[in-house]
């Protein structure tokens, strides 16, 4: 029994309301808190989280969705420090406290807190570029241009260790439980077991070496499960099977080259420099819909239970809203799909022609001159990064208290160097 354990043994007065049949009472209290707030009541308890992810969907049919649909969000903006004029955030990761930058080919990280907005840590190591970065509990990995694997304290920034099981560009570190999944470009992707306690410590447990296709993979999921991969001659997406080596589908549709890869549950979601995103069922191969609207290259996607993000050339930023049946996939339910409320069961679609859609809210702060090369998306934030190194966190959950609709954020905005 740990102190998590004992907190989830407690009856607190937000369960309390609940028990009583005074859920309303509970989203009132919620409602008041900002969204720093919300992300640290989720951490108390699994209670707690639960009470949270209701009150969030509840509110996504009403407020919270009109908020991401048209509402005035808060903008917080994180200058990182630029060496050069061009300075790319290739690598970006975000938690409840932080958002961790890794600054392409500057090779350092910096790592900001999301409520103050201040730069927490400065990381220095990687020699040449930064592909990848995961925030853990204590930790920090991140893998880059010279084939090394390096770990950081999150409490002061130490590096910690390196290790060098890779022999070329590690592209993607994934921290899963109590696992470290790393994918390097010499095609293969390793499984490292974790030890216990805050002291770092590591075993390989596993390393699959793929074929030599692999070499063009854009995508690890965050379980280490499938990896997603693209031939480059015909920009074809396939999703592979790790541990067994086998594709277990293909995705065709793309008529350039494919930028960003994002797989939730069974959803597939895809943008490239056709200047369309595409969302795929994974398990059939089937395009199920073409998001139309970028003016130029999509270069970064980001997925939750009810949107996708995109983030594209002229530093124009995208939401679109999921339909109902892609939210199934999301929540990856099985063949069968039944709807709480409902009891009506539905079963797995297939698609001949994927369905087009162009609305979608378009959403511009970062300079016309840059790309948004990262995304993140959650539940009440969306956290944007460019080639000038400048990082955005957008926050809906207060565009609730607002009764008309936003008018800020709807044009291309000038270079600041040419104005």
């Amino acid at each position: 029994m740990g102190p998590l354990a004992d907190w989830d043994a407690r009856m607190d007065i937000l369960t309390e309301l609940c028990s009583y049949g005074m859920e309303d009472v509970v989203d009132k209290i919620l409602g008041n808190l900002s969204s720093p707030d919300l992300r640290m009541v989720r951490l108390v308890c699994s209670g707690w989280m639960v009470l949270v992810e209701r009150i969030t969907t509840h509110r996504e049919i009403g407020r919270l969705g009109w908020g991401w649909s048209k509402g005035e969000p808060s903008l917080g903006v994180m200058q990182c420090h630029r060496e050069r004029s061009v300075c790319t955030v290739t690598a970006m990761a975000v938690d409840e406290h932080s958002i961790a930058a890794g600054l392409g080919s500057y090779g350092k990280i910096e790592v900001w807190n999301r409520r103050s907005l201040q730069k927490e840590l400065l990381l220095e190591g990687h020699k040449e570029g930064v592909y990848s970065v995961a925030l853990g509990k204590s930790f920090i990995v991140s893998g880059g241009e010279d084939s090394v694997v390096r770990v950081w304290s999150r409490k002061n920034g130490d590096e910690i260790a390196v290790l060098d099981h890779h022999t070329y560009i590690v592209w993607s570190v994934k921290l899963w439980l109590d696992r470290l999944v790393t994918a390097s470009y010499d095609c293969t992707v390793c499984y490292l077991k974790l030890g216990e306690g805050s002291e770092w410590s590591c075993n390989i447990e596993q390393t699959v070496q793929g074929p030599w296709e692999w070499a063009d993979a854009l995508f690890l999921e965050e379980n280490g499960e499938k990896l997603v991969v693209q031939d480059e001659n015909v920009f074809e997406l396939s999703v592979w099977d790790i541990k067994a080596t086998k594709i277990l589908s293909r995705l065709q549709g793309h008529t350039d080259e494919v930028n960003s890869v994002n797989i939730r549950g069974y959803l597939v979601v895809s943008g490239g420099n056709d200047q369309t995103v595409r969302l795929w069922d994974w398990r059939t191969g089937d395009c199920l819909a073409i998001l139309e609207g970028h003016e130029g290259k999509v270069w970064s996607v980001s997925v939750d239970r009810f949107r996708v993000a995109t983030g594209g050339r002229h530093g124009e930023a995208r939401l679109w809203n999921l339909q109902d049946y892609e939210k199934q996939l999301v929540t990856m339910n099985s063949e069968e799909y039944e709807d709480e409320n409902s009891n009506i069961k539905m079963e797995i679609k297939r698609f001949t022609e994927p369905v087009k859609y162009t609305d979608s809210r378009a959403l511009f702060y970062h300079p016309r001159s840059t790309s948004i090369a990262s995304i993140h998306l959650d539940r009440f934030n969306l956290v944007t990064a460019d080639g000038l190194a400048m990082v955005l966190q957008w926050d809906f959950w207060t565009s609730q208290t607002k009764t008309c609709p936003c008018t800020k954020y709807k044009t291309s905005v000038p270079d600041p160097l040419l104005i």
